[in-house]
C-alpha cells in the first residue's frame, strides 16, 4: 500500500492530522512530495526524524501547476544541484504532473526516479524509473484541500486502508 500527498512544506504540513492517522494505523507510512524552497533546513531536519514520513522533491517554489513544464535541461540540473544537500529522497514529482523533457533528462542522469502519469509514457525516457498511479494499492492526495482530494477531506477513506504500508522509494530500493 502506497500513500502519497503533494505540496508538503513548512507552511503547509498538516502534521497534527498525519499524527492522528498514524495513531489509528500504527504501520502507516506516507511519501510526501515536498516543496523544498518553502522549507528551512532546520524544519527539514526535524521532519527527517519522523520515521514514517519520506520527503521527495516537488518543484522548487510551486507557484502554479506549470512550474517545471518548460524547465530546460540546464535549469533542471541546477535545481537538482541546489536541492541535493537537503537530503530528500532521490525522486521527483512535478507540480500538476507537468514536466519538461529537460527535467526528464536531468533526473535520469542524476539517478532519480519520477512520479508521473501514463499520458507521459511515450515522452519519458524508457530508462528513467517511474512511479505511476496504476493500481488500487496506490493512493494520491494533497496536504491541503485540492478539489476534495486533501488529507482532511479524504480522512475516512485513508482510515479504512489496511495492509502493509510502504514508501514509494522502496519500489526502487529493491531493484538491482
Amino acid at each position: 500500500m502506497y500513500i502519497d500527498a503533494d505540496d508538503f512544506h513548512e507552511g503547509n504540513h498538516r502534521l497534527e492530522l498525519l499524527k492522528l492517522i498514524k495513531e489509528k494505523i500504527p504501520n502507516f507510512k506516507i511519501s510526501l512530495f515536498t516543496v523544498p524552497m518553502l522549507c528551512s533546513a532546520e524544519w527539514l531536519n526535524e521532519m527527517r526524524k519522523i520515521e514514517w514520513i519520506d520527503m521527495i522533491p516537488h518543484g522548487e517554489y510551486h507557484p502554479d501547476p506549470y512550474e517545471c513544464s518548460e524547465w530546460t535541461y540546464k535549469q533542471s540540473k541546477e535545481y537538482l544541484r541546489r536541492i541535493e544537500p537537503l537530503g530528500l529522497t532521490k525522486g521527483f514529482k512535478a507540480p500538476g504532473w507537468q514536466i519538461s523533457h529537460g527535467m526528464y533528462k536531468a533526473l535520469l542522469e542524476g539517478g532519480y526516479w519520477v512520479a508521473d502519469q501514463p499520458y507521459n509514457n511515450n515522452r519519458r525516457p524508457k530508462e528513467l524509473p517511474v512511479y505511476l498511479l496504476d493500481s488500487s494499492e496506490k493512493h494520491h492526495f494533497h496536504v491541503q484541500n485540492v478539489c476534495g482530494n486533501g488529507i482532511e477531506e479524504s480522512l475516512q477513506k485513508i482510515l479504512k486502508l489496511r495492509g502493509e504500508f510502504r514508501f514509494i522509494k522502496e519500489i526502487f530500493d529493491n531493484k538491482s
